[in-house]
């Protein structure tokens, strides 16, 4: 027995697709689009649907789907280049989501096919999504996750002295205001105060 939920979808082009979606809820759209791509769609028409998929989950605040969504994207992606940005995207995701582990081995993937210019970029970006990440969660108060992405910062070999010393700094402040006073200590004494 099929349940309606389960039902492949009769519409086979990205523009009847495109129509079907509008007026649809969040949800409604998630469940008709992950039913989509269990349907016989041809190969632009299912990045299209794992896109859309991905902006969905995004706005819905399902970062680690849609990194799923992007990772798949990326992996029937025919360029380097399109490939390395999707797994970008992923990697942005999974970091938002708070699956560092993952983010790191999609990073990995986008910087096996990168060339040496765009592996220098590709390291750039990802200490900005880092960063940016960490930013957002300290101007929301969310101390302790600014803390992780700090402390994963660090082990980061991609920092240089400066930016490990503007990364310790925000540990510290993060460390006295969440009452983490031994980890407090020993990074002052680390940095030589």
């Amino acid at each position: 027995m099929v349940y309606p939920g389960e039902k492949p979808i009769i519409e086979k082009s990205r523009g009847e697709i495109e129509q079907k979606l509008k007026g649809m809820g969040d949800y409604v759209k998630m469940n008709y689009l992950q039913r989509a791509l269990k349907s016989p769609i041809d190969f632009d028409t299912k990045k299209f649907v794992l896109l859309r998929l991905a902006e969905v989950y995004e706005q819905s605040k399902m970062y680690l789907e849609s990194g799923k969504m992007m990772k798949v994207a990326a992996e029937i992606n025919t360029t380097f280049k399109d490939k390395i940005k999707d797994y970008l995207k992923a990697v942005d995701f999974y970091v938002r989501g708070g699956d560092y582990t993952e983010a790191d081995r999609i990073f990995a993937q986008a910087l096996a096919l990168g060339s040496d210019r765009e592996k220098m970029e590709l390291k750039t970006a990802l200490k900005n999504i880092y960063y940016n990440q960490a930013k957002v969660y300290s101007t929301a108060n969310k101390r302790n996750y600014a803390k992780k992405i700090y402390e994963k910062m660090l082990t980061m070999p991609e920092l240089n002295v400066q930016e490990k010393k503007d990364v310790q700094g925000q540990l510290m402040q993060l460390y006295e205001k969440l009452g983490m006073i031994r980890e407090y200590y020993n990074l002052k004494r680390g940095l030589g105060y």
